[in-house]
């Protein structure tokens, strides 16, 4: 099913809401799985624009190197995390980086954030493990490759009525492929995100029903892209650098 979502201007990424819930209730049965799939959406892109953020070019991994690093906020909630940073040239681990023989990078991130926009709020948990490669000699490209799992507690979604879920995610980053020079570049030039979602559907403190959702992002050398979750297509503007608005009604 395609369900195209407009593109929001700055400011604004992804569908935020969706239609409210029945005046039937809320069991299991009548839980409403068109915003569901778009509440995956939001928090799917949220992770998605993290993705980018830490896919960093070598050099810059090789001045912050490993350790603990905190950043107060970044205007929508706070957050902290580590990185471990290793260097390879012909699979033998290096101290340093260096720009001709270094031929690979692994990076892992523990992460924790807090979110906090007028529509949604969240706390978030995320760990990646992450290989770069295409790194050797004059670079004209690099790709990433990894694993990665989120657990999202106590995310509220705020529209006509306010929807809560817990959320387990597990993504794998397959050939997402960044150029050189990233000037020139700005956007991955091919390569997919695919997050597995398990829903957790709350009211109050009670477990109204579960979802298994899938959300997969497909890269194309263009600042916008396709999210498709389970049919549903949702357009994300990735120059907006982040979830920072909500949309009010649906496009077709």
């Amino acid at each position: 099913m395609k369900n195209w979502i407009r593109i929001l201007t700055l400011g604004s990424i992804v569908v935020l809401g969706a239609a409210a819930c029945d005046d039937t209730g809320t069991a299991p049965d009548l839980i409403d799985d068109e915003a569901l799939r778009a509440d995956v959406a939001l928090v799917a892109s949220d992770g998605l624009f993290n993705d980018l953020a830490v896919m960093l070019d070598p050099f810059t991994l090789s001045l912050v190197g490993s350790g603990p690093e905190f950043s107060p906020t970044d205007g929508s909630g706070s957050y902290s995390f580590t990185r471990n940073v290793t260097f390879f040239e012909d699979d033998v681990a290096k101290d340093s980086y260096d720009p001709l023989l270094t031929d690979s990078i692994h990076v892992e991130w523990e992460f924790e954030r807090e979110a906090e926009h007028t529509f949604w709020s969240a706390e978030i948990e995320r760990s990646r493990d992450m290989m770069v490669t295409g790194l050797e000699g004059e670079e004209t490209q690099r790709t990433w490759n990894g694993e990665a799992e989120a657990d999202i507690f106590r995310s509220r979604h705020k529209d006509e009525v306010t929807r809560t879920y817990d959320m387990e995610m597990e993504a794998t980053h397959t050939d997402v492929v960044k150029g050189v020079p990233r000037i020139d570049n700005p956007w991955p030039l091919g390569g997919t995100i695919t997050r597995h979602v398990h829903v957790i559907v709350m009211e109050g403190d009670e477990v109204i029903g579960e979802r298994d959702v899938k959300a997969t992002v497909t890269f194309n050398g263009t600042q916008f892209v396709i999210l498709d979750v389970d049919g549903e297509e949702f357009e994300i503007d990735l120059s907006q650098r982040g979830v920072k608005g909500r949309m009010g009604h649906r496009g077709g």
